[in-house]
């Protein structure tokens, strides 16, 4: 008789099946809890793997060791991309707002996920038992497990369940923040409704203020809504105090947002480039991808004032390996910047950071489409890249680039009266002062000046939409302010 997945998992090794377990449980209702789960338990069976044919392992790094198996033939390349997959899921569930990813698109990935968990232990099975695996086949998942964490959180005051209701309440809070500002962008409104967000990040909030005192997890999170406002209370200064508790307890994900206090400065701390590398290089081991790429910022600008090229190309490579965008973005920029360019892989980080809507990658590889240098020219794709930059960020110069190319021409069905409009946006959001905003009051004047000699020479058919479009700006002859 075929045993079930989980039963697979404990004959493979017992030290597996409280992570696996987990992520079966919780990825329809917690799926970001799941999926750094199942990266624990890609960490589990590479150490195992290792062991059984005898390899010691120089790096901690879960990319570098995944390799090193590979390279010495103790897992073949399916067994590798699989292992690499759930690494890089795990850091999605991670970080799912850096990935910009709903709460259906996580739920997705973790029931794949899952599955992929059970395929490789059935194939990691024989090297690490020295046998072949039983027969055996998935089990369906189901929702009880949500509906018991809500009973234990609310009836037994279990500090883990509330810890993991907060976590939900969370990534819907987040993910429903998200749909409003996009809302308020197509809508060319500045009157945003976050209510229903604000709602569910209350919540989340009050769930980690009942775990905080006795959950490294809830004291992070309740520490991050304080520094949000997320609660009833912003507190910032006591916000960052609970996070460097949660750092000095282990806690990956607190000492890589420490690291970067003492990176940029913050409210409680002082900016110390010793401290800021001290708690990067400890969440970095634990293959967290954000301090990777902080690491990375870190080398560039010198923990001790000279740059470190080396050490900050190879911390931003390793976090753009886990498939973080923010990093796959930094690594083309530094690529691009080397004394000889290294053009062709920068080109494919950007587009992989633009695939993953890193509003920034997708600006960057829009010009770089209309431009054609780096690319072939595609005019099409760079317009729906700028669009894709605005929705998803409300990008003040995605819209004032767009604007440009609708206004010279260069992209296909240019509306001119949108370009205006786009023009406006983007000197509405851009800081005051700031390079954009001084080219928006630069460019302006010459555009309009451009217009009003159109109309003098225009059709009456052409002069209604001129007249439009000079509407836009006022009698100096600059972007109005944007309509609210």
């Amino acid at each position: 008789m075929a045993i079930n997945d989980l039963e697979l998992a404990r004959r493979l090794d017992a030290g597996l099946v409280d992570d696996y377990r987990l992520a079966r449980s919780y990825c329809l209702d917690v799926p970001t809890f799941a999926l750094i789960h199942l990266r624990s338990v890609a960490h589990k069976l590479v150490d195992l793997l290792a062991g059984a044919v005898d390899i010691k392992f120089k790096s901690k790094n879960l990319y570098d060791r995944i390799e090193v198996l590979n390279r010495a033939k103790a897992i073949d390349v399916r067994l590798a991309r699989q292992i690499h997959k759930l690494r890089s899921e795990g850091n999605k569930g991670a970080h799912p707002e850096k990935y910009r990813l709903s709460q259906e698109q996580l739920v997705t990935l973790a029931q794949k996920a899952v599955e992929i968990a059970a395929n490789l232990m059935d194939g990691c099975f024989a090297t690490i038992k020295g046998q072949q695996p039983p027969e055996w086949q998935f089990e369906a998942l189901d929702q009880v497990a949500g509906r018991e964490l809500c009973y234990r959180a609310v009836m037994e005051g279990d500090h883990q369940a509330q810890y993991l209701v907060g976590i939900s309440l969370k990534a819907k809070g987040l993910m429903q923040r998200e749909r409003e500002l996009s809302f308020a962008i197509a809508n060319d409104s500045a009157d945003i409704n976050l209510d229903a967000s604000a709602s569910l990040l209350k919540q989340a909030s009050y769930w980690f203020a009942q775990a905080c005192d006795h959950h490294d997890g809830a004291r992070f999170e309740h520490g991050v809504a304080l520094i949000h406002g997320h609660g009833d209370r912003q507190d910032r200064e006591a916000g960052e105090e609970l996070v460097k508790q949660a750092a000095d307890a282990g806690l990956a994900q607190a000492q890589a947002l420490l690291g970067y206090f003492y990176l940029s400065s913050s409210t409680a701390f002082e900016q110390n480039l010793v401290l800021a590398e001290r708690y990067l290089l400890l969440a970095a081991e634990q293959d967290q991808a954000e301090a990777m790429a902080n690491l990375g910022v870190l080398y560039h600008q010198g923990v001790d004032g000279v740059a470190d090229t080396e050490k900050a190309e190879l911390y931003t490579a390793q976090a753009a390996r886990t498939g973080y965008p923010v990093a796959q973005y930094h690594l083309a920029l530094m690529l691009m910047d080397k004394e000889e360019a290294e053009t062709e892989q920068a080109m494919q980080w950007l587009q992989q950071a633009a695939e993953q809507r890193y509003p920034d990658a997708m600006a960057d590889l829009a010009r770089v489409l209309l431009d054609g240098d780096q690319l072939p020219q595609d005019p099409a794709r760079a317009s729906h890249l700028y669009r894709e930059a605005i929705r998803y960020a409300g990008l003040p110069r995605a819209m004032f680039e767009l604007s440009l190319a609708i206004f010279d021409n260069e992209v296909p069905d240019a509306d001119l009266v949108e370009g205006a409009t786009l023009l406006q946006a983007a000197y509405h959001y851009a800081e005051s002062g700031s390079d954009l905003h001084q080219a928006i009051e630069a460019l302006s004047p010459q555009l309009v000046a451009a217009i009003e000699a159109e109309c003098r020479q225009a059709t009456s058919e052409q002069t209604p939409l001129l007249s439009l479009i000079l509407q836009r700006f006022d009698p100096q002859r600059l972007p109005k302010p944007f309509r609210r």
